[in-house]
């Protein structure tokens, strides 16, 4: 009687209706690209296409299939919806947005030379040992390129093709400082002493104690902050406020224009694994709309090797709080930091989302600028480096915190604060009571 019930339920099962599908290629695809739609279940014709809500323009339509021009939206995954009538179906596109359309990264096995379709030429190649990959950079004369990432992972199962992502820079105290209980840690002892705190930016000014790091946009060791006004140099000297006693490792990865490309960044990240000593925190105060999942996979590498992730959650609160990455990637280690006003209220421009995962002080704070002056600073990126102080204070305390377990003491210590966690994550800084 049983075994009959069982087949009643399979033939049930297998008479259940499903929805209409769809596939997408490419998968990724630039601003103004046009994208090939198949259709399971529904007829093209008539069809409307919006992505990310906003209406495609649909240029061809052919029994299931139909193609469309990806519309003035926001870079990242954006959901594509195909409607006809009453029917609807749903598929997800990496639109390509604040990218360089003349740059590809190639993801590969290290010690391998890639093989290049026509239409890409070699810049040049690292092996990055730390990160399990080597990273070659190549030029592209072609105009699709979200056809191109596609043709240039078909030449071989190992190659994985991104983005060249133009990153910028989350923007442009003592009161901040005191704000989030710097000083009551600063009494119990903790100082960052042992810990040193990766700074990935625009370099830092010989104003502020460091150690040597590495200048990925001159390829020399001399990482110094070219940008006007200084924006590495204000992120360190915020860092030392919080953790006094940290070792800041500056490492150059954007240029005198504020222009953060996604490949040093990687190559940053890579080199602070391969060099760092003792406990060690990176800091990401850059970010922009388009992932790079070498860069996942690098972040990766710094997280298994226990070195955890401050990373801006960017300052489009203003623009309909895009999803900014690396800050909105899903790792544990990794933490988002959203940034206050004076009043301790979410900032206007500090971007929203369920991956914001904790506050600071963010507006007009009090920054070092190169040469040794003062200047006001305002944004996620200057919120993000007092949490990579903390996390420095809490290394010092104990050393063996895995980044997932310091990410869930920072969240735990927060102050709450009466806004959504879209908006502050589990709530604003607070080290008056621990480490």
């Amino acid at each position: 009687m049983r075994r009959w019930f069982w087949f009643a339920v399979l033939l049930i099962g297998a008479c259940t209706p499903t929805g209409p599908s769809l596939s997408l290629s490419p998968s990724r695809a630039a601003l103004g690209e046009e994208v090939e739609a198949r259709l399971g279940g529904m007829s093209a014709e008539g069809a409307q296409v919006f992505v990310g809500g906003a209406p495609a323009t649909v240029t061809m339509r052919e029994g299931n299939t139909l193609r469309f021009q990806v519309p003035n939206v926001a870079g990242g995954p954006q959901t594509v919806r195909v409607v006809q009538g009453t029917q609807e179906a749903r598929a997800s596109l990496n639109v390509l947005g604040q990218v360089a359309p003349d740059r590809v990264l190639l993801r590969l096995p290290p010690g391998q030379t890639p093989r290049l379709p026509a239409g890409f030429t070699l810049i040049r190649s690292d092996d990055l040992q730390a990160c399990g990959f080597a990273l070659a950079e190549l030029g592209y004369t072609g105009e699709t390129l979200g056809r191109a990432l596609e043709e240039l992972e078909a030449q071989d199962p190992a190659y994985k093709a991104d983005p060249e992502s133009l990153w910028s820079l989350g923007s442009w105290g003592g009161e901040a400082i005191g704000a989030i209980g710097a000083y009551q840690a600063h009494n119990r002892g903790r100082g960052g002493r042992g810990v040193q705190v990766a700074v990935l930016d625009t370099g830092v000014d010989a104003v502020i104690p460091q150690l040597l790091g590495y200048d990925f946009v001159e390829e020399d060791a001399i990482p110094q902050d070219a940008f006007p006004g200084g924006h590495g140099t204000g992120a360190a000297g915020l860092v030392r406020e919080v953790a006094p006693e940290a070792g800041i490792l500056p490492v150059r990865v954007c240029d005198e224009n504020g222009v953060c490309r996604a490949s040093r960044v990687v190559r940053g990240v890579c080199w602070v694994v391969a060099n760092r000593q003792g406990p060690t925190v990176l800091n990401l105060s850059l970010g922009g709309d388009t992932p790079v999942e070498a860069l996942r996979l690098a972040l990766e590498a710094a997280l298994s090797q226990g070195i955890p992730v401050a990373a801006a959650a960017g300052n489009q609160g203003n623009q309909g709080s895009p999803a900014h990455y690396p800050a909105a990637l899903n790792l544990p280690g990794l933490v988002a930091v959203g940034a206050l006003d004076r009043d301790l209220s979410p900032a206007p421009y500090s971007t929203r989302g369920a991956y914001v995962d904790i506050s600071a002080p963010g507006t007009e704070l009090e920054c070092v600028t190169p040469g040794g002056g003062q200047g006001p600073c305002t944004g996620t990126s200057f919120a993000t480096p007092l949490v990579a102080g903390a996390m420095a204070l809490w290394l010092e305390a104990q050393p063996t915190l895995t980044p997932a377990q310091l990410q869930q003491h920072l969240e735990a210590n927060a102050k709450p604060l009466p806004f959504p966690p879209q908006e502050v994550g589990k709530g604003m800084l607070d080290l008056s009571q621990k480490p």
